[in-house]
């Protein structure tokens, strides 16, 4: 590793960089960063290119970059790097999406302790809403007009759920390339994709919970159940897209876990009426949920507590 200019120390070099000179002899250990030069007594020392070169470590360090991929990076040309760093940049956005959740079922959890520590007891009634994502507007891999009728009841249920301490918890298409149910439909709500976010007007409040799910049913590989676990929930009140599936199966899975479940009717839609009326009627008839409108569910339900 050539470069001109003076050579310097490890000890400066590590002040330089920021780096301990621990990470830098480690660096050089895994092939990442060898020392430029020795000197006569053996020491290491650092050309102006090797200073560059651990500054680069470490900035893809700060990226959360493993040292396996850093060392693909530090020679990869320009279009494989921002290739790399938009994958990364979805990767985080899924670590941060999972702590933020797990941050939320950990306030809740804390929360239930110091309001009742002796009985646990917290809510007792949640929302569950399913797949209202950006996919489902025009311009989406599975675009529905149908879908801009339930937003408003469900804008308002979602506030009402606020103002009375209802939990309000999101469970989302998150699919990624050999998922089963992309043999069916197309690719959609892709991970990391505008497609996959939820819809600016429902969008969830800080305090919400957002899950994420891979198949119709919304508790199968899910954390949905461990959410209602800690909120010591029993009543759910189904809502979202589509009445037929996804919101049908994952009643019917809340049934057979032992929820009381209940479906808000404008709250609740599919691509076409024909499939939303026997989306309810199989789950009313078979399974005989309550349906509710998004203005009386939630005081109708909390009066059966």
């Amino acid at each position: 590793m050539g470069g001109n200019g003076a050579l310097v120390t490890i000890r400066t070099a590590a002040k330089l960089t920021g780096l301990t000179q621990k990470a830098i002899r480690h660096y050089e250990s895994i092939g990442l960063c060898p020392p430029s030069a020795r000197s006569e007594a053996g020491y290491r020392l650092y050309s102006q290119e090797a200073i560059q070169r651990l500054q680069q470590i470490q900035y893809f360090r700060k990226l959360k970059f493993g040292l396996p991929e850093i060392a693909a990076l530090l020679d990869a040309p320009q279009d494989v790097l921002h290739a790399e760093m938009r994958r990364q940049r979805r990767y985080v956005e899924t670590r941060l999406d999972e702590y933020r959740q797990a941050l939320a079922v950990l306030n809740a959890a804390l929360s239930c302790e110091e309001e009742s520590p002796v009985s646990g007891i917290s809510h007792r009634v949640a929302v569950v809403a399913i797949d209202l994502q950006n996919d489902i507007l025009q311009g989406g891999a599975l675009p529905c007009k149908r879908i801009l009728n339930i937003l408003p009841p469900l804008k308002m249920l979602f506030a009402k759920a606020h103002d009375l301490g209802v939990p309000v918890i999101y469970v989302c298409d998150c699919h990624r390339k050999g998922d089963p149910e992309l043999q069916i439909w197309n690719d959609h709500m892709m991970e990391g994709t505008y497609g996959a976010q939820i819809i600016d007007e429902v969008a969830p409040h800080a305090c919400d919970y957002v899950v994420q799910k891979n198949l119709f049913n919304g508790f199968i590989n899910t954390d949905l159940q461990s959410v209602l676990d800690t909120l010591n929930v029993r009543t759910l009140l189904l809502a979202g897209w589509r009445t037929d599936v996804c919101v049908a199966q994952t009643a019917i899975e809340a049934f057979y876990r032992g929820f009381h479940v209940a479906i808000a009717e404008d709250g609740t839609d599919s691509t076409t009426q024909r499939e939303h009326e026997y989306g309810m009627s199989l789950m009313q008839i078979n399974y005989g949920f309550e349906a509710y409108s998004c203005a009386s569910a939630l005081e109708t339900l909390l009066e059966q507590e």
